[in-house]
């Protein structure tokens, strides 16, 4: 047609079941990850992605940093201007269980004052699962929902020891061809809300033995990853 200029030859395209063509071209493989911090005992919902960098992180206090978010703003307000995501796989994984550091009644990132972290054991894997329910939605529609266990990480540690005091509990072998994968992506666009609200049903026990003999942990930090092709806008 005049006036329009087509795809040019060679470039990989595929449509979506609303008949959008896709170039992918435009597009990069990337993720966008969020963490809430839950607490032993508590029923109260969290929601990842509803804090950016340097807020505080969903469910405490301390400011949420790299490692623990990369969105850049709230997802109560949608992706950036001129961004589109497709959703391919969503993951939930314990990340690490903690305990605050002396006197203090909220967790830190780092180690040390009494603070420490471990990784989960299988009690405390088991605890958060059989209790919490996982939903995604997209713009006040629900996507998907489940369990932790219904979205495997994919990726982790894998570990060899001969410490006959170990125990290191994954959601899902470190494989990413074994994370939640969806055959029909979510599409998602700038200024439409989206969140993974955790819901726990009952209170969840979170009292881990800690490595150091002290305090039990009493906290965990949840990691939510949505992983996909993701559009940027490029100046």
């Amino acid at each position: 047609m005049s006036g329009t200029v087509g795809v040019a030859p060679g470039t990989t395209t595929f449509t979506l079941g609303n008949g959008q063509t896709m170039q992918i071209a435009d597009w990069i493989d990337d993720k966008l990850y969020s963490t809430v911090q839950l607490a032993n005992a508590s029923t109260s919902a969290v929601e990842a992605f509803g804090a950016a960098r340097s807020q505080p992180i969903p469910g405490g206090t301390r400011p949420t940093t790299r490692v623990d978010t990369n969105v850049l703003r709230s997802g109560d307000v949608g992706l950036p201007q001129s961004w589109e995501m497709l959703v391919y796989g969503i993951s939930a994984r314990i990340t690490r269980v903690e305990r605050p550091a002396t006197g203090a009644i909220q967790p830190q990132l780092a180690d040390g004052g009494g603070a420490l972290s471990n990784a989960p054991t299988l009690q405390t894997l088991l605890s958060i699962d059989r209790l919490t329910y996982l939903e995604f939605s997209y713009n006040n529609k629900v996507y998907s929902n489940g369990t932790m266990m219904d979205y495997p990480q994919g990726g982790g540690y894998s570990v060899f020891s001969t410490n006959a005091n170990f125990e290191l509990a994954q959601n899902g072998v470190p494989s990413p061809r074994d994370r939640n994968a969806l055959v029909l992506p979510i599409p998602m666009r700038e200024g439409l809300s989206y969140k993974m609200v955790l819901s726990p049903e009952a209170a969840p026990v979170i009292s881990q033995a800690a490595s150091d003999g002290g305090a039990a942990l009493t906290f965990a930090d949840a990691k939510i990853t949505l992983s996909g092709l993701i559009k940027k806008n490029v100046v």
